[in-house]
């Protein structure tokens, strides 16, 4: 099982037998953002009708900001917010209502190379300190519960 599929199974998991709360979900980039949106939306057609009040929300800073703000209005009464984002939750937005966190443990970061003089972002293991920032980040704003995969 990869990391998506992880991710996939535990929002399933936490949005069927979990109490309310939105689900944040730190992903590495735009791929994975569109991979797990379809994912989600395919998996939700298979769930009885009465489960499906799932809403997905992206949030990463090349999202128009418009879209952006979609994440700080409540979702509807009885549907829960998934909330695909980048680092930039890590530090400088807080949502509300979020109350699970789901980390797969990955992050992409600026790697140079002194050979070619080129900077590309990599997908690398997050380090200690981030994992334990992102746990927190539930527990500021509600008890909550975070999964690392």
């Amino acid at each position: 099982m990869n990391c998506l599929d992880a991710t996939l199974v535990t929002i399933f998991q936490i949005h069927m037998e979990e109490g309310p709360g939105d689900i944040l979900v730190f992903l590495s980039g735009q791929e994975e953002f569109e991979s797990i949106e379809g994912l989600v939306h395919e998996n939700l057609k298979k769930l009885p009708e009465a489960n499906q009040k799932l809403l997905i929300y992206p949030l990463f800073s090349s999202l128009p900001s418009e879209k952006q703000m979609k994440v700080f209005t409540p979702a509807p009464v009885g549907f829960r917010k998934v909330i695909p984002a980048t680092n930039i939750v890590e530090t400088s937005v807080r949502i509300p209502r979020v109350k699970y966190v789901i980390h797969p443990g990955l992050v992409k970061v600026c790697n140079y190379s002194p050979d070619s003089g080129i900077e590309s972002l990599i997908v690398v293991k997050t380090s200690k300190a981030q994992a334990l920032q992102r746990r927190m980040i539930p527990y500021m704003l509600l008890p909550g519960k975070m999964g690392r995969y």
